[in-house]
């Protein structure tokens, strides 16, 4: 969406002279890949690693089905995609070149001063995003606001399209693993106010900044683990060659 934004901010030029492409000879043509092909592929690998469950009860499964509606009622992932998008498209264009030039890495930002020579330095904008582009496309606005609509429209056909499919698998995981009576205590929950609520914001909280945040905290903590994984990793090493075996990858 921001590289839209920022497209249509810049004046188009008028193209020059294409040059005609040479046709495509027969043999490239028949080494042309099929993504329908590829699709079919990736789908038969992706059944042997992610078979299907046995069959759910019946009973369990209608009621599974109930309760699922309920926790991923229709539109929920276009309005969690939608917000995400629109959060992040807006918060970025809110941000500044000084603050793009603050989140450099000390040691990147030296190797770019030292190659800019005898270009004097120059001081980061603090001027917001948006301010900028409006500057230079008066119409931005009202083209950025097309372009959201264009993305909500494209994300609730994606979520016609993906939605069924997602409800289905959860309720035939959710069929095997809780039975009636526990059913009957879920959908007494949702039938609640409260229950309702949950049940629509459920999928747009993994949207939420914060549990986003939450993902990317882990990183750090991964870092600081990296050297014991290491040794643990060469102790594995070593045990497989004492067996006789291959080294580990």
């Amino acid at each position: 969406m921001l590289a839209l934004a920022a497209a249509t901010a810049t004046p188009v030029k008028e193209p020059s002279a294409a040059k005609p492409r040479p046709a495509a000879s027969a043999t490239a043509k028949a080494k042309a890949v099929d993504p329908m092909e590829v699709m079919a592929s990736t789908l038969k690998i992706f059944d042997k690693f992610f078979p299907a469950g046995p069959e759910p009860d019946p009973a369990r499964l209608a009621l599974a089905r109930q309760a699922t509606f309920t926790m991923f009622p229709k539109g929920a992932l276009a309005q969690a995609m939608n917000g995400f998008v629109n959060r992040t498209a807006d918060r970025v264009l809110d941000m500044s070149e000084a603050d793009f030039a603050a989140m450099i890495p000390p040691g990147v930002e030296s190797k770019a001063k030292r190659g800019a020579k005898a270009k004097k330095a120059k001081v980061p904008s603090t001027e917001p995003l948006r301010v900028t582009l409006a500057r230079k496309e008066p119409n931005f606005d009202a083209k950025l606001a097309a372009i959201k609509a264009f993305a909500g429209t494209m994300f609730v056909k994606i979520g016609d399209a993906a939605e069924p499919k997602y409800r289905e698998g959860m309720a035939r995981a959710l069929a095997r693993k809780f039975d009636e009576r526990q059913f009957a205590e879920i959908q007494a929950f949702l039938a609640t106010p409260t229950g309702a609520a949950y049940g629509r914001e459920i999928v747009g909280l993994w949207f939420e900044p914060d549990v986003m945040r939450g993902t990317f905290e882990i990183f750090p903590e991964l870092m600081k683990m990296a050297p014991d994984m290491a040794k643990d990793g060469a102790a594995l090493d070593a045990q497989i060659k004492a067996a006789g075996g291959k080294k580990a990858d």
